[in-house]
């Protein structure tokens, strides 16, 4: 039986006519007002109906289109392969499967859409679709249209998963973004009615956008977006006597975090503070530069779905840009400053560091200083005494130099 699939999958996209656009054909299979759940004034009104006249989606009824829905990855590439064969030869005929997404998944693995198998079931994250749609058209099949600089989506920088298909759809005007300032949210679910416009636009490149995204967003969206990935933490020597509070965030999902090296030294134990005032004990280190002061952390939890700030390129940065600094001064929680790049190269002692002027205190040590796209630049580190906002910050690309590795314990940290 896998043998007959196999053939027929192999024979449904074969020599039927030249790869192109013109393969895509529209069709007046829609009737207005067949779904309850898809009326004219909705955003994606138009899009259901093309994507239904494209023969891309049918409705989960007669009468339900589910637009809100969250598209299964089994339905992602089931789209891709749809993708892939109709601009290939004008035709998708795919035979019968159980599962329905089986056949598809095949012709997917054969043409190089996917590269193993998935869990099908699961929901499709904005990123994975973006990847399969991508990867179901040749690369010439994405002019682009729009000046999209690296770093300029801010949600999406080169450690994000499927970082170059988001660009390149980003560039070629099939994805705009989920607001006003191009933020993508890669780890969000994708919907129905989303996947249904992002559809029209591979196959249809009428349809697709020209657009410029901002340079910066608001300081408050900016607050709100990030406030809650960073963290205070407050260490104690081996009687359980407090020795100092200081700053830091998540840099991934799985929690490990960032702060300055100086806020654990001579700590026999330390808790995290999290924005909603959770506390969780530090579990220990897993790297540490002595030379920029930096140390990765991580939490006692088995917590896997962290909020974490994105770092930016901060060999990028200008004296004169505006940034931000997000931490915990004087054990005030979720605090932000705002300043400009006062030198983006400040010899201090031999080292590079950022000098900025977003004032920062006592206990402001392994805060995040944002770029104004929300993305960190640099790790506060120190003030000079006397002066007026005269601040430092180590340069985020060497904490990217950091790897992650064994956990050492604050006790055997403070015994080497």
């Amino acid at each position: 039986m896998l043998a007959v699939i196999l053939a027929a999958t192999i024979s449904v996209c074969s020599l039927a006519a030249s790869p192109g656009f013109s393969n895509f054909v529209y069709s007046d299979a829609y009737k207005t007002g067949q779904f309850h759940d898809v009326k004219e004034a909705d955003w994606f009104s138009r899009y259901v109906q093309y994507a239904y006249n494209y023969g891309f989606f049918r409705g989960k009824s007669d009468t339900e289109f589910d637009p809100g829905g969250l598209l299964s990855l089994g339905e992602a590439v089931t789209l891709a392969a749809r993708l892939n064969c109709i601009y290939l030869t004008g035709s998708a005929d795919f035979p019968e499967s159980i599962p329905y997404y089986a056949v598809y998944v095949d012709y997917a693995l054969s043409n190089g859409i996917i590269d193993s198998h998935l869990d099908y079931s699961a929901p499709a994250t904005r990123a994975r679709f973006a990847q399969l749609v991508y990867n179901a058209l040749p690369a010439h099949a994405f002019p682009v249209i729009n000046d999209i600089p690296d770093y300029g989506i801010c949600d999406v920088v080169p450690e994000t998963e499927s970082h170059d298909a988001i660009y390149a759809l980003y560039r070629a005007g099939i994805l705009s973004g989920s607001d006003r300032y191009g933020t993508f949210l890669p780890r969000s679910n994708i919907t129905r009615a989303e996947a249904c416009a992002i559809m029209i636009r591979l196959a249809a490149p009428a349809y697709r956008m020209s657009m410029k995204l901002p340079s910066g967003i608001p300081a408050e969206v900016i607050f709100t977006r990030s406030v809650n990935a960073v963290i205070m933490l407050e260490t104690f020597d081996s009687e359980g006597v407090s020795i100092r509070t200081g700053s830091g965030f998540f840099i991934s999902e799985t929690g490990y975090a960032v702060t300055n090296l100086h806020v654990i030294e001579n700590a026999a134990s330390a808790t995290v503070t999290l924005y909603n005032g959770d506390v969780y004990p530090l579990r220990g280190v897993h790297a540490i530069s002595e030379e920029f002061n930096l140390i990765i952390v991580s939490i006692e939890s088995d917590r896997q779905d962290w909020n974490y700030l994105n770092l930016a390129d901060s060999d990028l940065i200008e004296s004169g840009n505006d940034v931000y600094a997000l931490g915990s001064p004087r054990a005030l929680i979720n605090t932000i400053t705002d300043g400009i790049v006062s030198n983006k190269s400040r010899d201090v002692g031999g080292e590079s560091l950022i000098q900025f002027t977003a004032p920062i205190s006592f206990g402001s040590g392994g805060s995040a200083v944002l770029n104004t796209l929300g993305q960190v630049i640099g790790v506060a580190s120190s003030s000079f005494s006397y002066g007026q906002n005269l601040n430092l910050a180590v340069p985020i690309n060497h904490l990217k130099n950091m790897e992650p590795g064994e956990l050492m314990t604050l006790e055997e940290l403070l015994s080497r």
